[in-house]
This record gives structure tokens, C-alpha cells and sequence, in this order.
């Protein structure tokens, strides 16, 4: 057996073939992997009623009962009959005493517990202690027995003088060996000698089932893990490390039991094992290797690095040992219920380019599933000073989970369990051989996120394109999705195209958001990416239909717009007064723009380069004139800009805004709700469009699709727009803000006076891009100002949708 084995007694999943008469036990069998079921063939032919048990021929396609009996669960299943070697007495055998064959495999139909799994096979061999079972499964009816002789294709075994006797409903069992506990061979046939004292029974070794199997095209079912070890290519790199003294203290015998140890192994009492049967069981045992190299860490670091290289040329096994995976495992399955909840963030933060599956983030697997995924990825930190193993992806991942200012904020058990993840971490780096200097890195980048992230709220953010509608149907959307829990925009599932109802549009919103709510009772914000003509799609006042409450978004979660587009346009000017704005947002008092202040656009851009670092906008403008202020304030970088899309005059909604630094959003929200309770008393359909510099969209999102001739600007700066707009020429590029006001001039104030009744002209709410300076788009095509007519849409059924 060599100098490890596997350590007993293991879970033994009984299996019972059962009579189609009566349903009584006919014999026995035991698990192959995949769900497959191995006996002899005489048991099958017992089950189906066959007057001769070992009837050679194929009984067809059948199928038979089994039931499969471990700890606490019992099974019944219907099993077909995948493969039939049958009693052969032409070819070796001996007639009434041994016969050639005499096997069957069957398949259980129907997905079986994680609890039944296949057991290990050995080979049989003379002196093994071996036990039986009847067919019925009972754990007590076993017989014990001595094998006295193999030559491979036959084995004897004899029981003893206070063991049960072997009888027919044994067949087709497994033979357990007592020490060990595999399986060595099945049960077949009983040698019934009148008057003998010797209770003697023989079975199919080991070798011989495995040999039948292959004959049968069936190798796959027996391999195991140690078959093609040796000819794996780190095999003898492995040996000729291993193959060396140790100088310590019990040398490799120590460090074979404490790998034995850990991997639920046992050994021999007595020596050591060799360079070949470490190298095998490394090579077949998934976390052997990491757990040699903590036995040899600190007598043996030389020989510790050495074995870590092997591991990461070839691939090799898990990155932590048993108890290191067993130990974080439970860690993270006793964190408090907040700091569980950080994990899916703290995991897209630390590892932005890696494919976690969201399936393992979003409560679809379990911790151990992810943690067993995020070990599998190599280190993607810098290297480390002076050499040493580059920081890997899963301690990162703990690092940010237990970033230590989260533990200031966390009373009770969650403070020792955060401060334990992180000497996990330690040890895990120091055995693996990581430099501190990294660690420490890698700790420093965790603690950055985690102060962002507390104050922080996760986003959805949302880029929706309306769709042209046909006779009286619904408006339909193209939607894209992304979710942001503090380490940037990630996709949300398949970004597909097909058209969506507003319904449908909020109730995947409602999905997604749902699963980012934290504890702490921080909303997260629905934020609305559009291009200027899209500023007041009323995303906040849809609902999913088929709730049984309303379900409306904007009342509950804040809901945002954001229109890079605008803001990009002034080039980087304007995005350097954005980023100023912003950082002002609470020293600055709202700009308050009415009629006046919006009475034309040379008068607008007056008043927000004297105000230049005002970072609030309130815009109680006319309906006539609000669309142009909206969009002139956000071309010139305000990063929260308020308005009413309703028509009632004014903004019925900045007198319930108690405080005008607090946090916006939210106060929005809460009008939002009461509007929906007393809508004579808030009337107000209030926009809030919010944009955070540190916060950026994805890239292309909210920008007009290109057509397939955009208008470009030529070589004298004059962007040459449509036939309803009005050439610009742009004399000088300094003036970046003035490229962008100067354009709307015309537009707000020969046509809008404040006498106007009437409807406004067209274009009247569109300023035209600023054309001076450098384009922030430059290396895409540029967007276009104006959108093609919705009439002259194809069919979007039979169009091919590109972002």
C-alpha cells in the first residue's frame, strides 16, 4: 500500500439492487463516478428473474431498482443497464468454481446528493483484512474475512470463526479493507464445501475489474488519481527535489506525517516515505504540495521556493493547504452580516480585471466555491523588491475584506474576525514567501478603498435609447447595465439588445439594484447615463407591472441623470471647472436661475463665469426657456444641476429641500414619495442631474450613436450641422465656455422673449457643441449633434442594434 494511505473508516455509500418480483435486495453493487453503478452481471440477471444466474446473453435494454443508503440519507433510483460482460467459463474458468466476466454497469438515472461519491480502489493483495455487506445495506450485517490468496484474476478470502457467513446477497458488493478503507474488488461467488470448517468465498480483484472495464470501453470509469502520474512533466523535476536529506529533526518522516496530517491521510509507523511517493501523492492530491511546503518553510526555505516554482510552471494543485482553505473558509462563514456583505465589493475592488463568475458574488455558490476560484488566479501585483513571490489575487481579496478601518466601525465579533483575516493573511504571504514590502502595499491599497467605500453609495447606472414606436404601441428602450459597489462600472449579466417595455426597463433595474443594498441602509443611486435629448426620460416614475406593490424606482432609490456628452464637449477647460465646481459643492451657494437669468445665453454664461465655482444649479426657468439652461449649465461643467420637468411655474420642489447641503439625492427621494401621497400639494416631477468626477460613466456611454456619414468639422473649426442649425466659426480656441454659449445665442434670443406664448422653435433647448480646442472624443468617431428623425428608423425588429 505504500507509505500513505487513506485513513479510516470513510463514509460508505451502500447500494442495493433490488428484485423486480418483490423488491427484495438480489445483491449488492458500489459507485463508479458519474453516476454509474457497478455489480455482477449474475445479480442483474437475479433482479430481472432469470432462471439461470449466469446467463451469458444480453438481457436488452433494462432497467432496474436500486437504493443507495449513506449517513442519514436514503435513495431510491431506476438504473439502466450501460454495460454487460457476462459469466464466461470458455476462457479460464473452472465451471462451478470460478468463472471469467460476470460484471455489469449501470446508470442511475436522476441527479444523486452530493453525499454519495465514489469510493477509492487498490488492488488486492494476499493478507488484506477485507469486509462485506448484505444487499439490504443494514450497516450491521457485515461479515469479515482474510484474503488468502490472489493471482489477479481471482481472489480467496476466508471469514472467521465469529463472523457472519457470505451469502448470496453479498454478491456484487465492494470488499473494504479494514485499514484502509478502499475497495479491492466485489464479491461473487461462495464456495459451498459440505463438511469443510473453512467459510470460504472468492471475489473479482481490483486488477481484474479494471482490466474488463478497459476491455469494455469503459477506462474512464477507472481511472484514478495517481494513474498517468508518472508521466506527468513535473514528475521527475519533483522526484530530483524530493530526493534529498533533510537536515532537521526527524527529516522527511516529519514532514510526511504532517502532510499526511493535513491531507486525512494515514502512513506508516515506521520509516519514511520516498522521493516517488511524495512526488505522487503532490501530484494527485490537489493540496498536498502547499502543505509540504508549510512543513518545509522555515527548516527548508531554499527547498520551499524551489517547490513553489515547480508548482507555478506546471499549474500545479491549489494554492492553500488543507488547514490554511479550511481556516479561511470558516472566517469568512462566521463574519458578522455587514461585513458579509462587503464581500462581492470588496472582491470587484480588489480584483478589477479578473473574471469572478457573479454567479460567486451574488449568493449563487458558497464561500468555499468562491474562495476555491479566486486561488486558482495568479498574483497580479508588481514585483515585490528584492524578488519574492508577487502578492496573489485571493489575499488580495482578504486584504480588502478585512481592510482595518472598517474594524473602527464595526463593534462586537466582527473587529477579532476582520483583525484574524488579516493574520491569515500574514502567515499565508510568509509561507508562500511574499515579500512584507508588498503585503504592506497591497494592505495600504485596502485601506484607500474601504474609506471611499463607507461613505460611498453603490449605483446602477443605466443607458437607455428609446426605440421609434408603431400605431399606438408602447415606447420601447434598448438598455444597457452596469452596477458599481465601489470599485468602478462592471456589466450587468448580457448587455443584449433586445427592446424592453419601461415595466420591463424597472424591473431589471429593481433586480439589480436590490442585490447592492448594504446594511448600513445606504441607498444605492440609480443613475440615468443619457445624451441631451433624453435629459427628462421619466425613469423615476416607472414600476414594474406585475408586483403587487407599485415598485416605482425614483421613490425607492434616488435616481440621477448624468449627460457626459454635454460636459465633454467644452474640452478640457470645462472638465478642470467641473472638477473644482465639485470639490466647492457644499462651501458654494446654489446658483438660482429663473426667467431672468436665462433670458439669453450671453446673460446665462455671465452669471456662471462670475459664479465659476458654484457646483449647484436650482433652475426655476419658464418651460420655454428651461430645456437651453439645462443644457448650458451642464456644458459648462455644474455638476448638479435641479430642475421641475412639470408645468407648473416655478419648482414646487425646492421648498421641501430642509437642508441644501445635504445629500440631494436622497432629499429628492423623499419629495419623490411624498408626491406620491399628496400630489396636490407637491406637484413638482423634479430632475436631479448629479454628476461625480470621481464617479466616471463607462466609456461611450451617453453619447449619440454615430450615423454612418457624421457631420465633421472642418479645418477652419466650423462644425457643419444640419440644415436647421446655424454654421460657427471659431476664431479663438482659448474661448471654450464662449464656443459653447455663443452658439445658443441666436436660439434664446431673437425667438424666446419673455412675452412668448407659443410652443418653442425648433432647436431652441440645443446649444451646439463646442468646436474649439481639443476634442475629448478624439480617436472615436464624433458623435453627432442631432438625431436622425425617429420616422426614418428601420424596423427594430429587423435591425441590427450597435451601441
Amino acid at each position: 500500500m505504500g507509505w500513505f494511505h487513506t485513513r479510516g473508516p470513510s463514509s460508505r455509500p451502500a447500494v442495493s439492487v433490488l428484485a423486480g418480483a418483490d423488491g427484495e435486495p438480489a445483491g449488492s453493487a458500489v459507485l463508479l463516478p458519474g453516476q454509474h453503478l457497478l455489480t455482477c452481471a449474475h445479480v442483474v440477471n437475479s433482479a430481472l428473474g432469470r432462471p439461470d444466474p449466469l446467463a451469458p446473453d444480453h438481457p436488452g435494454p433494462v432497467a432496474l431498482q436500486v437504493r443507495i443508503i449513506a449517513r442519514e440519507i436514503t435513495v431510491e433510483r431506476e438504473a439502466e443497464l450501460t454495460a454487460w460482460i457476462p459469466p464466461r467459463l470458455d476462457d479460464g474458468g473452472l465451471g462451478g468454481y470460478e468463472w471469467n466476466g460476470d460484471l455489469a454497469v449501470l446508470r442511475v438515472t436522476g441527479a444523486l446528493p452530493p453525499a454519495f461519491q465514489p469510493p477509492p480502489w487498490h488492488p488486492m493483495a494476499k493478507e488484506q483484512r477485507v469486509r462485506a455487506w448484505h444487499g439490504s445495506g443494514e450497516p450491521g450485517v457485515f461479515a469479515d474475512a482474510e484474503v488468502t490468496n490472489c493471482d489477479g484474476r481471482f481472489g480467496y478470502f476466508d471469514g472467521g470463526d465469529r463472523s457472519l457467513d457470505i451469502e448470496q446477497s453479498y454478491s456484487g458488493g465492494p470488499l473494504w479493507t479494514n485499514d484502509e478503507s478502499v475497495v479491492v474488488g466485489l464479491v461473487t461467488a461462495k464456495l459451498d464445501i459440505h463438511g469443510g470448517p473453512v467459510r470460504r468465498a472468492w471475489g473479482i480483484p481490483w486488477q481484474r475489474v479494471r482490466q474488463e472495464l478497459d476491455d469494455a470501453g469503459m477506462a474512464h470509469l477507472t481511472t484514478g488519481p495517481e494513474d498517468g502520474v508518472r508521466d506527468h512533466p513535473a514528475y521527475w523535476e519533483l522526484v530530483t527535489l524530493l530526493d534529498r536529506p533533510l537536515s532537521t529533526v526527524g527529516g522527511w518522516a516529519r514532514c510526511g506525517q504532517a502532510v499526511a496530517r493535513q491531507c486525512g491521510l494515514g502512513h506508516r509507523a515506521d520509516g519514511a516515505p520516498s522521493a516517488e511517493e511524495l512526488a505522487r501523492l503532490l501530484l494527485s492530491h490537489e493540496r498536498a504540495l502547499p502543505a509540504l511546503v508549510e512543513a518545509v518553510r522555515f527548516t527548508a526555505r531554499d527547498l520551499a521556493d524551489e517547490l513553489l516554482a515547480v508548482a507555478r510552471s506546471h499549474n500545479l494543485s491549489r494554492l492553500l493547504s488543507p488547514q490554511e482553505y479550511k481556516r479561511l473558509v470558516a472566517l469568512l462563514d462566521a463574519l458578522p452580516a455587514a461585513a458579509a456583505a462587503r464581500i462581492p465589493a470588496a472582491v470587484r475592488a480588489a480584483l478589477p480585471l479578473a473574471a469572478v463568475p457573479a454567479a460567486l458574488l451574488n449568493g449563487g455558490g458558497s464561500t468555499a466555491a468562491l474562495v476555491e476560484h479566486l486561488e486558482t488566479l495568479h498574483g497580479d501585483s508588481p514585483p515585490a523588491p528584492r524578488g519574492g513571490m508577487a502578492v496573489p489575487r485571493l489575499l488580495r481579496a482578504v486584504e480588502y475584506v478585512a481592510a482595518p478601518c472598517f474594524r473602527a466601525t464595526e463593534p462586537g465579533t466582527g473587529v477579532d474576525q476582520l483583525a484574524a483575516l488579516r493574520h491569515w493573511c500574514a502567515r499565508v504571504a510568509d509561507r508562500l514567501g511574499v515579500h512584507g514590502t508588498a503585503l504592506r502595499d497591497r494592505q495600504a491599497d485596502a485601506a484607500d478603498w474601504a474609506k471611499k467605500w463607507q461613505h460611498t453609495p453603490p449605483r446602477v447606472l443605466v443607458e437607455l435609447r428609446a426605440l421609434p414606436t408603431r400605431d399606438d404601441g408602447p415606447e420601447r428602450y434598448r438598455m444597457r447595465l452596469w452596477c458599481d459597489d465601489g470599485s468602478g462600472p462592471q456589466p450587468v449579466s448580457e448587455q443584449d439588445q433586445r427592446p424592453r417595455t419601461s415595466g420591463e426597463v424597472a424591473r431589471e433595474i429593481l433586480t439589480v439594484v436590490g442585490s447592492l443594498r448594504r446594511a448600513d441602509g445606504l441607498l444605492p443611486v440609480v443613475e440615468l447615463i443619457v445624451d441631451r435629448d433624453s435629459l427628462e426620460l421619466p425613469l423615476d416614475d416607472w414600476e414594474d407591472p406585475d408586483q403587487p406593490l407599485p415598485r416605482v424606482l425614483g421613490a425607492e432609490y434616488p435616481v440621477v441623470v448624468n449627460c457626459p456628452e454635454l460636459r465633454e464637449r467644452g474640452g478640457e477647460g470645462i472638465l478642470s471647472d467641473w472638477r473644482e465646481r465639485w470639490r466647492r459643492l457644499d462651501s458654494e451657494e446654489p446658483l438660482h436661475i429663473d426667467d431672468e437669468a436665462a433670458e439669453s445665453t450671453r446673460a446665462l454664461y455671465g452669471l456662471l463665469m462670475e459664479r465659476r465655482f458654484a457646483g449647484r444649479a436650482h433652475i426655476v426657468a419658464s418651460r420655454q426657456r428651461r430645456s437651453a439652461a439645462v443644457q448650458t449649465c451642464l456644458a459648462a461643467g455644474v455638476p448638479v444641476v435641479l430642475w421641475d420637468r412639470g408645468d407648473k411655474p416655478g419648482s414646487p420642489v425646492l421648498g421641501h429641500l430642509s437642508d441644501p447641503h445635504g445629500h440631494l439625492p436622497e432629499q429628492v427621494r423623499i419629495y419623490r414619495t411624498m408626491a406620491l401621497q399628496r400630489p396636490l400639494t407637491c406637484p413638482g416631477r423634479p430632475v436631479l442631474a448629479w454628476a461625480d468626477p470621481e464617479l466616471l460613466p463607462p466609456e461611450g456611454a451617453g453619447r449619440p450613436v454615430p450615423e454612418e456619414e457624421p457631420e465633421r468639422l472642418n479645418v477652419r473649426g466650423v462644425y457643419e450641422a444640419s440644415s436647421a442649425m446655424a454654421s460657427v466659426t471659431i476664431s479663438d480656441e482659448s474661448v471654450r465656455l464662449s464656443a459653447v454659449v455663443q452658439g445658443t445665442e441666436s436660439l434664446l434670443d431673437e425667438p424666446l422673449s419673455p412675452d412668448t406664448d407659443g410652443p418653442p422653435p425648433p432647436n431652441a433647448d440645443r446649444p451646439p457643441p463646442n468646436v474649439g480646442g481639443p476634442m475629448p472624443n478624439t480617436g472615436r468617431p464624433l458623435p453627432v449633434l442631432e438625431l436622425a428623425d425617429p420616422t426614418d428608423f428601420d424596423d427594430p425588429e429587423d435591425e441590427e442594434f450597435v451601441w
